[in-house]
């Protein structure tokens, strides 16, 4: 039997019930509850399979080798595969081989137009559709593609306590998608005393993508046989039937971001839902397409597997770089310590890795038997959100470096994708030779697209530039004159610069610029890769590595107070926010003078480097300190020296604990901090009518014609109680300080566990609900075995949703 929360279904009832869709009559509750009976043991089974192999003891080179050639996988269609087979099978596609291995993706059903990532480039942007001004918002950025986010670690059920709410925003998202795109939508809209309009008309769209929940997500607001049912079911019925109609009417089609796949196993679960809602609605197998984001540092293993399953629908795949350094952090957890991940950025021969695999495999698989490209890579987040000009310590002055960042950011990513594919025995070309038919061979052009997180438009002006330019244009981009602004006696790049002396030095150390900064395609011959064993181990192709070490191999670097500091900063942060119900929270990054758009990827990076510091007791590299806060031109900040930490100190519980006290102060000084620009702005808004009655008393004598106690008068008069009241709630800070505490006392708990939790962020997102007395208790119980859970439970000391929670936090299935 299926039961939906019966505020969910009194709110949103119109999600519900029958519909009619490609002509066939559907129940959204039917089809979620029969595809939870059917799908649902799966889910868990690849679930706990994955908790399993993060819990196993042997070495990591052993337990996250690449598949034997003889592991044998099966698709949704019973065919089943060796590894060898389904590598040799891109081989021969890329070399224009037709042998019966041979294989590519959507060669049954095409890419449609409007999600082809070749013929739509520029930026996607991605983020929540609640309220329905973030959708109108997404509509009119200059963007090729707009992700409509139900965030993939984010239960359904989340509501904060204190906010209000009696449902999850998730439901009002689902409801605003399906207005949006009915066209119910007033013109003008007002929301929060702001008028907003959709300034574009629909067939000026970004082209709607919606980013589903990843497997190990469950919806506690609808249950089947009182379990909850998994989100994603959810996700992908509501979001498919209530608007496949809308968009095959607008000439496009549902489309879905799957975010978390890790294994075969996990990708052929999403490919049965799929095909099993295609059967449901009538429609032609791979109509349903789909990108992947390729976060997790394990896929990378299985990424041919991943794609051969996918490949009746698979168009893109994203390199999602924050949760891809977190996995990677989470796969040495247990024997090696990272360097400080704020110096492990996407230029680091790591990532620079990880992005080249992530192309290649997308250029291999998405060729079809013409040649034609049917797919491709879209580059990782840019996320630094620009200052206001009213911001009250004028960091609106470093903007333009976060112009030249996403820039470069883009320029960079757009450079790696250039492939070219020759027979000629070159191991470098320029793309002035290829451009100019001098060397023969196909050049391909892969990374067009990439995400961002603000469609703030100067921001998306810079990142679309070198995404949308011609192969012309590239090289004329890096050769413009360089100029500079200077901020704080700093020479920054302008955004329409061509590159600096550093920056052409970065570009050459990556190889993608000889030493006269001409750009340098990737060359690839086919004796490079004409075997499995070449693909894999040649390291003419990956950097003078194979391919397992260039992907895998932890980094070697400093470990350093100031960065644990900032990761403590930057964790304690989003979790406040969190807590708050912000998931997309831009946080001052004092170390970079920006706001940084901090998610769950973000935190999980942080947490989980510090709880892998505490664990194996860290060495710290350098001299340094951890700093106590002080007002600077940055704000709040962590400033001045307070624990000095010498190299070789290690990084035990004692020292977190200082760190710990260290933030609680900052903590404070931030708030008293912000409420001196309350109280200022208050006060502000008042100075004309305070300045006219002291301008009277002090014109003459002073006091000579007005007394101090009548300009005292004067002055109250002149601001009435409902003025003042106004100005306060205009000033009232955005979060609940209540939870500043909170989320210390779980970074305290999480921290020092000997437990390794995967999910931080839906610990939080568990706890946050819950009233302060029995928040306590289920922290306690969460880090604590399950069996003593099961105890107190039985004993009355824990109420039964205690193990409920307990089990989800932990993904027990």
């Amino acid at each position: 039997m299926i039961e939906i929360s019966p505020s969910v279904l009194r709110e949103y009832g119109d999600l519900f019930g029958e519909k009619t869709v490609n002509g066939r009559r559907i129940s959204v509750e039917g089809l979620i509850e029969e595809l939870t009976r059917e799908l649902r043991a799966e889910i868990d089974r690849v679930i706990r399979a994955r908790r399993e192999w993060l819990n196993d003891k042997r070495p990591l080179k052993l337990k996250a080798a690449f598949p034997s050639w003889e592991e044998k996988f099966t698709d949704a269609d019973g065919n089943v595969r060796t590894f060898r087979e389904i590598v040799q099978g891109l081989i021969d596609n890329l070399l224009g081989r037709d042998t019966p291995l041979r294989w590519g993706l959507n060669w049954n059903t095409p890419v449609p137009d409007d999600l082809h990532p070749l013929k739509n480039p520029g930026l996607e942007i991605t983020g929540p559709w609640s309220p329905m001004s973030r959708a109108i918002h997404q509509i009119n950025a200059d963007v090729a593609s707009m992700m409509e986010d139900e965030e993939d670690a984010s239960p359904a059920w989340y509501i904060p306590r204190g906010s209000g709410r009696t449902t999850a925003a998730v439901w009002e998202a689902r409801r605003i998608v399906n207005r949006v795109l009915r066209g119910d939508v007033p013109q003008p809209y007002y929301e929060g005393g702001k008028e907003y309009r959709i300034k574009k008309p629909r067939e000026k769209w970004p082209t709607l993508i919606h980013r589903v929940p990843g497997l190990h997500i469950l919806d506690f607001d609808i249950r089947v046989d009182g379990n909850p049912v998994p989100a994603i079911i959810t996700s992908v019925v509501i979001y498919t039937v209530n608007n496949y109609d809308l968009l095959k009417r607008a000439g496009s089609g549902v489309y879905f971001y799957v975010p978390k796949v890790q294994t075969p196993d996990e990708a052929l679960v999403v490919e049965k839902l799929l095909r099993r809602v295609e059967d449901k609605l009538g429609l032609r197998r791979g109509e349903l397409k789909i990108a992947m984001l390729y976060e997790e540092a394990r896929a990378g293993l299985y990424l041919p597997v991943i794609f051969w399953i996918w490949r009746e629908r698979l168009v893109k795949s994203n390199n999602g770089r924050w949760d891809y350094l977190g996995s990677l952090i989470e796969m040495w957890k247990d024997e090696a310590v990272y360097p400080d991940p704020q110096n492990i950025t996407m230029t680091h021969p790591v990532m620079m890795a990880y992005q080249k695999w992530n192309a290649l495999m997308c250029l291999m698989a998405g060729l079809d038997r013409q040649g034609k490209l049917n797919a491709g890579p879209v580059g990782g987040m840019a996320a630094v959100m620009l200052y206001r000009p009213d911001d009250p310590y004028q960091r609106h002055r470093f903007n333009q470096r976060a112009l030249r960042a996403i820039w470069l950011d883009k320029l960079r990513e757009r450079l790696i994708g250039l492939i070219f594919v020759t027979e000629e025995p070159v191991k470098k070309v320029t793309l002035r030779d290829v451009l100019e038919g001098k060397v023969k061979g196909r050049l391909f052009d892969l990374f067009r697209q990439s995400w961002v997180a603000t469609p703030e438009e100067s921001y998306v002006k810079a990142g679309n530039e070198p995404l949308r330019a011609s192969l012309e244009e590239l090289q004329q981009m890096i050769n413009r004159p360089v100029k500079f602004v200077e901020v704080d006696g700093v020479k920054i790049p302008t955004v329409d610069s061509g590159l600096t002396e550093q920056e052409r030095q970065l570009f050459i150390r990556l190889g993608l610029l000889d030493e006269q900064g001409n750009i340098t395609p990737w060359v690839i011959r086919p004796d490079m890769l004409d075997t499995p064993e070449k693909l894999l181990g040649n390291p003419e192709l990956w950097g003078g590595k194979d391919l397992w070490t260039a992907l895998f191999e932890p980094p070697k670097g400093d470990i350093t107070a100031e960065h644990i500091q900032h990761a403590f900063y930057m964790a304690a942060n989003y979790g406040f926010q969190l807590l708050n119900g912000n998931l997309a929270a831009a946080i001052d990054d004092y170390e970079l003078g920006q706001r940084f758009m901090n998610d769950l990827a973000t935190y999980r990076i942080f947490s989980t480097w510090l709880w892998t510091l505490l664990r194996h007791n860290a060495v710290i590299t350098k001299d340094g300190a951890f700093k106590g806060p002080a007002r600077t031109g940055l704000g709040v900040i962590p400033a001045e020296d307070r624990v000095k930490v010498a190299a070789g100190t290690r990084f035990t519980e004692e020292l977190f604990d200082k760190l710990w006290d260290l933030h609680m102060e900052w903590t404070l000084a931030f708030y008293e901090d912000l409420d001196r620009i309350a109280a200022e702005r208050i006060l502000h808004r008042f100075v004309n009518r305070v300045r006219s009655a002291v301008a009277e008393a002090y014109k003459a004598g002073p006091f000579r014609y007005q007394s101090p106690r009548d300009t005292a008068k004067k002055i109250a008069e002149s601001i009435t109680v409902e003025e003042l009241e106004r100005a306060v709630v205009e000033n009232q800070p955005r979060f609940d300080r209540s939870f500043a505490p909170v989320i210390m006392e779980i970074l305290r708990a999480k921290l020092k566990s000997p437990m390794y939790l995967q999910h931080g962020g839906r610990l939080i997102m568990a706890l946050a609900p819950l009233p302060d007395e029995e928040r306590d208790a289920v922290l306690r119980a969460i880090f604590s075995p399950r069996e003593e859970v099961e105890r107190l439970v039985k004993e009355g000391k824990l109420k039964p949703y205690a193990l409920e929670l307990y089990d989800y936090v932990h993904d027990v299935r």
